[in-house]
């Protein structure tokens, strides 16, 4: 069994049902629990908060508000020494309040946005020592839910893809110390650490 903690940071565009255009940007941090297997099949779940962020287009600016964010995931790893490739999959959903900037400087009415989100993905690298470095492919899917001027949208991502780069580095016996950084697609950047138990 194993535990951990992660921070991290995403930026995305959106595209609601009357084709409006907001960029999407969230600060989250989240634990999470999980188990290991020796076939190197594992699963995890993570549980966290929005700590805010912002949508902004259209001529309009909303802020984010605290909010919960959770996933579950499986993964499996094939390795050859010193090389390995890890695949995985998983379901989160997340939900936050927003409000308006009104140009006086003003707030507008606080309404939820939520998010459904599956995810797969790939990672190939190659050890060296204590670290692993690693390439990253993910593509996902899945609705947002929210309220403009009153009225019910749905939206998605532009782009349903991360592209990217990652290393792992072990500490001690235990502990492993990640880094995720995804430039293409969904923008996203994470760091986090796990401890086995």
């Amino acid at each position: 069994m194993f535990v951990g903690a992660s921070a991290a940071i995403s930026d995305t565009t959106l595209v609601f049902t009357d084709e409006q255009h907001l960029d999407l940007r969230q600060y989250a941090v989240t634990a999470i629990a999980g188990y290991a297997w020796p076939s190197r099949i594992s699963i995890r779940g993570a549980l966290g908060v929005l700590a805010g962020g912002s949508l902004e287009g259209e001529g309009r600016t909303f802020d984010l508000g605290a909010g919960i964010v959770g996933s579950i995931g499986v993964a499996r790893q094939w390795a050859r020494a010193p090389w390995f490739l890890t695949g995985s999959a998983g379901l989160g959903a997340s939900r936050a309040s927003s409000r308006e900037t009104l140009p006086t400087g003003m707030h507008g009415a606080r309404v939820s946005l939520t998010a459904i989100d599956a995810r797969a993905g790939i990672t190939a690298g190659r050890t060296f020592g204590p670290v692993s470095p690693y390439l990253l492919a993910r593509v996902f899917g899945g609705p947002v839910f929210w309220t403009w001027d009153g009225g019910s949208i749905t939206g998605t991502d532009t782009h349903h893809f991360q592209l990217g780069a990652g290393a792992s580095l072990v500490l001690g016996a235990r502990a492993t110390l990640l880094v995720d950084l995804s430039a293409l697609g969904e923008r996203a950047a994470s760091i986090g650490l796990a401890v086995n138990l």
